[in-house]
């Protein structure tokens, strides 16, 4: 109940900092609108929507609040709707400008069960990738098997593949299979690049079927016992990200 509770505060949170933005740039455009009616804004007025004099000609600009750097989130459950948005596997991604990676993990030890959560980063610090091993996994055990799986939202950028890269190759006894929704803009030569490293390393990368969101839907979302309806480009989108990435590795 308690990562719950965190991961709405943190949505209210952001959905707050929007609105705050979003109110500076209406008063600034009011600002503008008053202006040229040739009227000038009062103190008061000025000072409430963080408004400015600039120099000598009385043109007036916003003072953007500046915002606190958002966190990387954990957690037991996603929420339904950010789900359906995130893990889409669209081929064009806008708006979706974060990473949600739904893990587990099996450390060969029947008495410890599976470790199961998710992570969410804002791309502001470092990213859920590379978060996972420090806030996740941080007690190591080189004594243990560790089988990690992961289901992301997109696949990794390639700062975050050569970093995974070279905890596999540090950690031989840690296999990783990563399923990604869908491919970070995989056009580009350094994001192949990565790809290529994560493979090489050992890691084994999948594209996810309908049968593996309608997993992740069971086993990560706030679902309320509902099942996913698959949108219905799913599987012909699978098939499409599938090819590309069969390209890349081979």
């Amino acid at each position: 109940m308690a990562d719950k509770s965190h991961m709405q505060l943190r949505r209210k949170e952001r959905k707050e900092a929007a609105e705050v933005t979003k109110n500076v740039k209406e008063v600034k455009k009011e600002g503008e609108k008053t202006e040229n009616n040739g009227e000038v804004p009062s103190a008061e007025a000025g000072a409430a929507g963080g408004i400015a004099a600039n120099g000598q000609n009385g043109d007036f600009q916003v003072e953007l609040m500046e915002l606190p750097p958002f966190e990387i989130i954990t957690g037991d459950r996603i929420d339904p709707f950010v789900f359906k948005f995130q893990f889409k596997n669209v081929e064009y991604s806008s708006g979706r400008n974060k990473t949600f990676l739904c893990y587990l993990v099996d450390k060969g030890n029947a008495a410890d069960g599976l470790l199961r959560g998710c992570l969410e980063d804002e791309h502001t610090s470092c990213h859920a990738e590379e978060a996972f091993f420090t806030q996740c996994l941080p007690d190591y055990d080189p004594a243990l098997k560790y089988t990690v799986t992961w289901y992301v939202s997109s696949s990794p950028c390639s700062a975050c593949a050569q970093k995974i890269a070279e905890v596999l190759k540090a950690r031989k006894n840690l296999k990783l299979t990563i399923f990604a929704a869908r491919l970070f803009e995989w056009e580009e030569a350094e994001i192949q690049a990565g790809l290529k490293t994560l493979y090489a390393a050992g890691c084994k990368l999948r594209i996810m079927k309908p049968l593996d969101f309608s997993y992740t839907w069971d086993t990560f979302v706030e679902n309320e016992e509902q099942a996913l309806n698959l949108w219905e480009d799913c599987k012909e989108n699978y098939e499409y990200y599938h090819e590309k990435l069969a390209d890349i590795l081979q």
